[in-house]
């Protein structure tokens, strides 16, 4: 299950019981699924909040379940197709074929609750949009599901054609549950457009079906057996660090993108070290920011970059370290906490011109500039200007502070970017404003694309289209 990389694990307990009745008798209403979880090894292999809401969706189903032919999509640790197996539907877990290590460890998945993959639960390797002869073998199925498949906006559609085809012609019903990221995001024009019609189930419902109150059904309890997902070798750094990974999966809600940036990047070096992807293209701006922060840590070492993402979790939440060591000691789990001295404030009057424009200290841009006006040409190793780095982050007295202090508005990057390409394709609408006021020109860059041809949103795209005329 590992391919020659360290990972630190633990093993999570779902228990699922029927509703009380009249006598409170609920013998025979009771199953348990243990997972499996190696949170240092990438996303797919913890469970996201939203696949124990699903599974408790097919729990209060369970009568229906026997028999029926069940695919999961994109099904990560597998928990509702694992859950749906145990009820007596013959299930099929599927994920990226591309993962040949997820699909192992969802083997591992399916092992742990007695499920033999091959003979009691099948598993395949799938990629979403392209209907190869091992998909065209899965028809027809009688239900299908898939928990927190629509995290990517630029793969919603794959998955939307592929839920289509084994939708199409058939009496099956499509079963998903995700979390909303963003107000922008949403599948309902997709749905449309491949002939597919939605339903919501609320909550509530759900819960008064089941007897759980909602925000209790993604809980589980932790539990560390004397197996491959022993703590036993991990330091109280690595407990630590896991625990904070998994309390940020509650708090993406609440956190906006350059949190959430900060937080991708000290994750990566945390638990693969020093940044080994290539950069990706300036299409993929989600994909750019991703990278950028996980690569401007450099050679953080791998301690330091868990010690600062327990930190950042602590000041994103106040909250979250004496409610976790309330609930771990309720659960029997004994967890070391170090302690740890308050993350130091940012000596405004100390940053350079790249770091106070991307902190947006307009007045310490404007200091700098004033002190030194050779800084306006000062770029960083990847090519970006103090206006690049403002325009990324919609650091908006920064960007004003750095045009009147004389920084070059079309200055370009290594790969021919401005920042009105940065302000366009991060979908700043403020700072986009302000560089066209300012005179930016819609310049090409390397991919021979303008300002215009990068935005993603409708408004910044109307914005820019006007100035052009």
């Amino acid at each position: 299950m590992s391919d020659g990389r360290p990972v630190s694990g633990q093993l999570k307990k779902f228990v699922f019981r029927g509703k009380s009745t009249a006598n409170g008798d609920t013998r025979g209403e009771y199953l348990e699924i243990k997972i499996p979880e190696l949170l240092s090894a990438g996303y797919s292999f913890y469970t996201w909040p939203s696949a124990p809401l699903l599974a408790w969706y097919l729990w209060t189903q369970r009568r229906h379940l026997r028999g029926l032919r069940v695919l999961e999509l994109g099904c990560g640790t597998g928990l509702p197709g694992i859950l749906a197996a145990k009820c007596g539907a013959r299930v099929t877990l599927t994920d990226s074929v591309a993962l040949p290590r997820s699909l192992r460890h969802l083997s591992a998945c399916c092992e742990a609750n007695n499920l033999v993959p091959g003979h009691d639960i099948q598993i395949l390797g799938l990629a979403w949009g392209l209907f190869l002869t091992d998909v065209h073998s899965l028809r027809p199925v009688d239900l299908l599901l898939a928990s927190d498949c629509f995290y990517e906006p630029s793969q919603f559609e794959e998955v939307i054609s592929t839920v289509a085809y084994f939708l199409d012609g058939t009496d099956a019903r499509f079963l998903c549950a995700y979390q909303e990221r963003s107000a922008d995001w949403s599948i309902e024009a997709l749905l449309k457009k491949w002939g597919l019609k939605g339903a919501l189930i609320d909550l509530d419902s759900l819960s008064e079906s089941s007897g759980v109150e909602a925000f209790n059904m993604a809980e589980a309890v932790l539990d560390y057996p004397d197996s491959d997902f022993s703590d036993d070798d991990q330091t109280p750094l690595d407990i630590s660090f896991n625990q904070a990974a998994g309390h940020v999966r509650k708090l993406t809600s609440k956190l906006d993108n350059n949190q959430l940036l900060e937080l991708y990047g000290l994750f990566k070096q945390g638990t693969e070290g020093k940044c080994n992807t290539p950069k990706p293209g300036w299409l993929d701006g989600r994909g750019r920011r991703k990278w950028e922060a996980w690569n401007s840590l450099g050679d953080m070492p791998v301690e330091e970059a868990k010690e600062k993402y327990i930190l950042l979790v602590q000041k994103f939440d106040p909250e979250w370290s004496d409610e976790r060591a309330t609930k771990m000691s309720e659960q029997w789990v004994a967890v070391s906490s170090l302690r740890r001295s308050p993350e130091p404030e940012l000596i405004h009057n100390e940053l350079s011109l790249l770091d106070a424009a991307r902190e947006d200290c307009g007045e310490r841009v404007a200091e700098l500039l004033r002190q030194n006006p050779e800084l306006r040409h000062e770029r960083d190793d990847d090519g970006l200007t103090a206006l690049h780095w403002a325009a990324d982050r919609d650091a908006t007295k920064a960007l004003l502070a750095a045009i009147e202090g004389g920084c070059i508005l079309d200055a370009v990057d290594e790969c021919g970017q401005t920042a009105l390409h940065y302000a366009a394709s991060c979908g700043h609408i403020n700072s986009t404003k302000i560089l066209l006021n300012a005179g930016a020109s819609f310049l090409k860059d390397n991919e021979d694309c303008t300002p215009v041809d990068l935005a993603t949103d409708d408004e910044i795209k109307k914005i820019l289209e006007g100035a052009k005329m």
